[in-house]
């Protein structure tokens, strides 16, 4: 049994004697809210599904993986109406041909606003957010909703920005049922290359500024009032421990990657190196590389978010056609 799996097996909210409960639909959006409190876990699974699904015609999901940051999929607004996040544009990009669903992480509570400093981030989401434990908590989510009237069980895609990325490529390992997963922006090789060659290109020295932070993340991985780059030590612990690449390479899912080349935050230097590893393991994908586009994945004279929105068109449709 893989680290993976044996931390899915200890930890994965199980479904025997939880409660899946509806908490109606979010006030001017598309979706229904819902959530899992099983006996034993200290926080409930929060979840959202876009409304219209009909038992009589079984839709495959669409699974959002959010980047960096502990805000809700709809928080802030007027009226009572709260602002939706990306979310939103991805059951846009989807349609009406399958079902988008988000999650939110551990700890973070529905409407939370993003804090000025992720040092802020509520309690509990600085003390359970870990990889292993994100990715339980939306294999949770994703059993959950499969065994949901309108959902077809038999096609899932998992789909992830920045480090959305790396989350939805280990969710495609330890939640079952999950066929397709896409890392947008998400790099390749381990974060700390990536944390070294930002901190290098905005004229940073990476042994003051990067592996120094990580020795003392070494030295204390368990960590959660201590931070390096905006996170906790014991949340780069769990990171660190794995990379887009290994990953892939252990995904029996479809997979999809796209990046930029003009990406200042994941050098399109990994993403090179991701594609070249996996082709010379004989590991097929889908690799896209946009040349002048940035981080989200914008081309020059664009606005944001045209660009993701585009690349989760084309994502969506390749998952409805494989």
């Amino acid at each position: 049994m893989t680290r993976a799996f044996m931390f899915l097996a200890l930890a994965l909210p199980t479904l025997s004697g939880a409660a899946v409960v509806p908490e109606g639909v979010v006030p001017g959006h598309a979706f229904d809210r819902y959530t899992i409190t099983t006996p034993g876990q200290p926080t409930a699974v929060t979840f959202y599904l876009s409304t219209g699904a009909d038992p009589a015609r079984p839709r495959p999901l669409v699974v959002w993986v959010q980047g960096t940051g502990c805000e809700s999929h709809f928080s802030g607004g007027q009226g009572g109406v709260p602002t939706g996040g990306l979310l939103t544009l991805v059951r846009t990009a989807a349609g009406q041909d399958v079902i988008a669903m988000g999650v939110e992480k551990p700890g973070v509570p529905y409407l939370h606003a993003e804090p000025r400093r992720l040092q802020d981030c509520p309690a509990d989401f600085l003390r359970d957010f870990t990889l292993d434990h994100w990715a339980a908590t939306i294999a949770a989510a994703i059993a959950a909703a499969r065994a949901l009237p309108g959902i077809d069980p038999t096609r899932v895609l998992v789909m992830g920005h920045s480090e959305g990325g790396i989350v939805a490529m280990r969710v495609s390992n330890v939640a079952p049922g999950v066929t397709h997963a896409a890392s947008l922006a998400g790099g390749g090789l381990v974060y700390l290359f990536h944390i070294a060659e930002y901190v290098r290109g905005t004229g940073g020295n990476p042994d003051e500024d990067v592996y120094r932070c990580w020795a003392q993340v070494r030295a204390a991985p368990t960590a959660i009032d201590r931070f390096c780059w905006g996170g906790t030590y014991r949340q780069w612990a769990s990171f660190m421990a794995t990379s887009i690449l290994r990953e892939a390479l252990a995904s029996r899912a479809r997979l999809y990657f796209v990046h930029g080349s003009a990406d200042s935050q994941n050098t399109i230097t990994g993403f090179d190196a991701l594609r070249a590893e996996l082709s010379a393991a004989g590991r097929e994908a889908v690799f896209e590389r946009l040349e002048g586009a940035d981080h989200a994945l914008d081309l020059p004279g664009r606005t944001p978010p045209e660009g993701l929105q585009a690349t989760f068109g084309r994502v969506v449709r390749w998952f409805a056609a494989r």
